[in-house]
């Protein structure tokens, strides 16, 4: 029996009985039997072990094997021809005969209904993919009991027979509108852009490789962790006078051993002229002269020549007290215009043509040069006169005595801007110590470059921890742009360093410490040997730390000298293993980011990247770290007793970088460290 098919839906027929097994032994209990179908719902029931017939020679229309084959054949060919969906339309005109005989009367509820044929020719002849989603009909067939031959088999004993159970799918439409796209174009197009976006990706990844930079060390200015070098000219070297007193060429005749030493900067304490230099050196008479018994302006030229030929800079000490009374006249110089004039018209014009350094705002049309106006004030036109000579810029001494005049801020401002900016300017620590108005502070904190704070090395190392704690917390770190901190630790106003200590070969050590903490450090002449103070005194003020300096087996060199120096040698310095460190100090200074950037910038905020660990029984352990880098550790004994700690709270262990020949390269273990008198080394920990 067969039911027609509604309008856009086809059905599919399925056998609805299967024979039963003859043999009432080997058949299931009913339960059992209803269960195994409910489980395989899609597979047949298995024929009787016992029964060797073949199921389908029991059907009509399959009288025997060589019929059923041929018809087989003829349905695989049909198969093959047609689309693969009509297979349920082969099936059900095989099955339709059996279907027949097998019920005279089928069921009412019987869900079978004649499967129609294809759609139409013009279907068949579309290609497969086509024919898979326009199909007219698509249905799913379940097997499951009858319930009215359930009801009759119950009654007699038998078992259920199968009816096909028919889930109709509702037509697709025929025709999708990515049909019709050009495909082999898309493609191409989207293999391309991939390609052209993989290329894009490697091209940008090696353009970062070759321009990242080789080392990851933030830009410095030159003044910026440099090593200065301060020099008294009376006592370094008496190059051809034999009056026993320093001079400018004396000066030059040593760069080549500052410049092995690693110096930047070059500071110069006075070479004004005075009324009885140097034992008077204080008593300034001009600040555009230099005393007689330095040179010439022509010898400075020449010393500025060698300078900048060594790629190194020189810094003036510019005495403003007592020299100058007030900073009123700097009011009036603000308003000032400068005037161009020939250089013919100075007595200095062959300095000038001798002189191959930076003059900045100085070179136009004409070569004409910028001179300062006769009206100027003493200070502007120093400024002025000496960066026109090469001069790389100034320490303001005394500037702390003007703090509260109502000119000091435009003073600033106006001599910053005679400067330049590529000129530096140095102040005393104290300065910013004793200005008390907002606007003084600010311009303290703007104009200047490096501020010096002289570091009291003679203190107890928790006394040190304490003054170096409270600059780094201090307002020169409050904003990224302000001054950096110029440690020094000698200078001509203070007792030699090697003399004031309580082990006077701890003087390197103490060097090394102050190229350790952050900032830049300014080493006093002689101080990288250990000189102490001369026991003679000259003069009306406290001059014997300014003593001459011992040539003598220095750099291979001897004194050429046989005249007595003004101030007296002194006895030879102690001994000591750090000979030669301050160079691999400051290689390693200038080659390590921890050391040598003074603070860790993050979100505009500077966080000094220092710390000072320990500091008992006289031995200091100082700690310089960087973001991603490795840390780095200075350890010294300012005492006078070997100690021998145990720091594995603080550390595990490192190798030496930076240290005395017999312990140099080794792996040191906080554990069980001993470290003699006077005795300093870098260690670089592991990450």
């Amino acid at each position: 029996m067969s039911k027609s098919k509604q309008d856009g839906r086809l059905s599919g027929v399925l056998l609805d009985e299967i024979s039963t097994s003859s043999n009432p032994q080997t058949s299931a209990p009913r339960d059992q039997q209803d269960g195994e179908t409910s489980d395989c719902p899609l597979l047949t029931p298995s024929p009787p072990p016992d029964d060797n017939v073949n199921p389908l020679s029991r059907v009509p229309g399959f009288d025997n094997h060589d019929d059923m084959s041929s018809q087989m054949d003829q349905n695989i060919d049909n198969i093959n021809s047609e689309d693969g969906l009509a297979f349920l339309n082969i099936v059900n005109r095989s099955l339709k005969p059996m279907h027949d005989s097998i019920f005279e009367e089928p069921s009412s509820r019987d869900p079978m209904v004649e499967t129609s044929s294809s759609s139409g020719s013009d279907d068949t002849n579309e290609p497969v993919c086509t024919q898979l989603l326009t199909q007219l009909n698509t249905a799913y067939n379940h097997l499951a009991p009858d319930a009215q031959a359930l009801f009759y088999n119950q009654e007699n004993g038998g078992k259920p027979s199968l009816t096909g159970i028919q889930v109709v799918v509702p037509k697709s439409p025929k025709n999708y509108s990515f049909m019709s796209w050009n495909w082999p174009v898309i493609r191409k197009t989207f293999f391309w852009s991939l390609m052209s976006l993989f290329a894009g990706c490697v091209a940008l990844a090696i353009g970062v490789i070759v321009t990242m930079p080789k080392s990851c060390s933030p830009s410095m200015e030159w003044w910026q962790g440099s090593l200065f070098y301060e020099i008294f000219p009376a006592s370094y070297q008496d190059s051809y006078k034999n009056d026993g007193i320093g001079d400018l060429r004396g000066i030059t005749n040593r760069l080549d051993y500052l410049k092995k030493l690693g110096v930047k900067g070059i500071r110069l304490n006075s070479v004004f002229r005075s009324s009885q230099y140097p034992q008077n050196y204080q008593e300034i008479q001009s600040l555009t002269e230099i005393d007689p018994s330095l040179g010439s302006l022509s010898d400075f030229t020449d010393m500025v020549t060698a300078i900048q030929t060594r790629n190194m800079k020189l810094v003036l000490d510019l005495p403003l007290y007592p020299y100058i009374k007030s900073l009123d006249d700097e009011l009036t110089a603000t308003k000032l215009q400068d005037n161009l004039i020939l250089p013919s018209q100075r007595e200095t014009r062959s300095a000038f043509r001798m002189a191959p350094a930076r003059i900045p705002h100085t070179e136009s049309k004409n070569k004409r040069f910028v001179q300062s106006s006769q009206d100027e004030s003493e200070v502007t036109r120093a400024i002025r006169f000496w960066r026109d000579m090469g001069v790389d810029g100034f320490y303001l001494k005394g500037l702390e005595y003007f703090t509260d005049e109502p000119g000091f801020v435009a003073a600033l401002r106006h001599w910053k801007s005679v400067l330049g900016p590529e000129g530096v300017f140095i102040c005393s620590h104290r300065v910013l110590e004793v200005a008390l108005t907002n606007d003084a502070r600010n311009a303290i904190l703007n104009r200047m470059d490096l501020v010096d704070v002289w570091l009291d090395a003679t203190n107890s190392t928790k006394d040190i921890k304490a003054q170096v704690m409270s600059v780094l917390k201090g307002p020169l770190y409050g904003k990224p742009g302000y001054p950096w901190v110029h440690w020094s630790t000698g200078s001509v106003d203070s007792p030699r360093l090697a003399s004031s200590l309580r082990q006077p070969n701890a003087s390197v050590a103490v060097a090394m410490m102050g190229m350790m903490l952050p900032g830049t450090y300014s080493i006093f002449y002689g101080d990288e040997i250990g000189m102490l103070s001369s026991t003679t005194r000259q003069g009306s003020i406290q001059l014997n730390q300014l003593v001459s300096m011992r040539w003598n087996n220095q750099d291979g060199n001897k004194d050429e000298t046989s005249v007595s120096p003004w101030m007296p040698e002194s006895t030879r310095p102690a001994a000591t293993n750090l000979y030669g460190l301050i160079p691999k100090m400051l290689k390693l200074r200038s080659e390590t980011t921890p050391i040598y950037v003074r603070a860790v910038i993050k979100n505009q905020e500077v966080i000094p990247n220092a710390d000072i660990r320990y500091t008992t029984d006289e031995l200091m352990v100082i700690e310089r770290w960087y973001p991603r880098r490795n840390t780095y550790v200075f350890l010294a004994n300012l005492g006078t007793q070997t100690q021998t700690k145990d720091l594995s709270t603080l550390y595990y262990g490192g190798i030496v970088i930076v240290g005395s020949e017999d312990i140099l390269n080794e792996n040191i273990y906080f554990k069980k460290l001993t470290i003699s008198p006077g005795e300093a080394f870098v260690i670089k920990l592991d990450k």
